[in-house]
């Protein structure tokens, strides 16, 4: 009967060692938006419907979720022409939500963590003698705001 409570005792403590030292939680993955000291966007495509996929993440690796308050505005810049200004034209449309625009023009979804697809609700307005466009995509949190930068669209991924 001892043998058997020794070899019980003897087994319990050699499975109790067996355990992680390690009882700290795993680093999270993630961000919510508001609480993200820095915003930091990728953009990774724009689809034929005008459609937009983008990253966002907190400069540190972390994904940023929860967006909600963005604007995306589609420039559109004309072919070779002659002007007698120095400056080319350009025509926009922005589509978004929050404070930009307060009416809410299109459907921002988060498909994963950190990853967005955006879908107007129209398709954008640039006019007849746009030969080029780019993109300017803003998202806003309570701490911080991506850096406004006016991008041609990336070439498709293979």
């Amino acid at each position: 009967m001892t043998a058997r409570i020794l070899t019980a005792a003897a087994l319990t403590l050699a499975l109790a060692a067996c355990g992680s030292d390690d009882d700290s939680p795993a680093p999270p993955a993630s961000v919510p938006i508001d609480e993200a000291q820095s915003l930091v966007l990728t953009l990774h495509s724009v689809g034929e419907d005008a459609s937009v996929v983008f990253t966002l993440d907190n400069g540190a690796g972390l994904a940023v979720t929860g967006a909600k308050d963005y604007a995306i505005t589609y420039l559109g810049y004309p072919g070779a022409y002659d002007s007698a200004f120095d400056m080319p034209w350009h025509t926009s449309d922005r589509f978004g939500c929050g404070q930009l625009v307060p009416e809410c023009l299109g459907e921002l979804t988060e498909t994963e963590p950190g990853r967005y697809q955006f879908m107007p609700d129209t398709a954008p307005q640039l006019g007849d003698r746009v030969d080029q466009y780019k993109l300017l995509v803003q998202v806003f949190g309570a701490l911080a705001t991506n850096a406004p930068e006016v991008v041609s669209p990336p070439e498709p991924e293979a």
